[in-house]
């Protein structure tokens, strides 16, 4: 009867030892899921993460726009001299020869000194 009763044992330690594994495993398990979705960096930091992705590439595709009108300017001005001249006039202060320039000044400079109208 001893051997009988020893061959038995082991089988039902495993099975015991199994069940207990399963259970703490389990346990582990559902603490870890509470703790992600309660704690700081869980949920919260994964919404939060969502939205700073949405923004920037909402600022990618504003910033890739951009550059498409820029590249189109730049074209533009390789070739038309129409825009490279009003460039010249207008920033640069430049002119065609036998061409007269007034310069005024600017309307913050004389926003405070004009008389009011009447």
């Amino acid at each position: 009867m001893n051997p009988a009763v020893s061959a038995r044992e082991p089988r039902r330690s495993t099975k015991v030892t199994l069940k207990v594994v399963v259970l703490l495993s389990s346990i582990l398990t559902v603490i870890f899921l509470i703790s992600f979705v309660f704690s700081e960096q869980g949920i919260s930091e994964l919404q939060r993460s969502r939205a700073t992705v949405q923004k920037l590439e909402t600022d990618i595709e504003i910033l890739r726009k951009e550059n498409e009108r820029l590249e189109r300017e730049i074209e533009s001005l390789k070739s038309s001299t129409f825009v490279v001249e009003r460039i010249a006039r207008e920033d640069l202060g430049m002119s065609r020869e036998g061409e007269i320039i007034y310069m005024l000044p600017p309307e913050e400079a004389t926003a405070g000194k004009l008389p009011p109208p009447r």
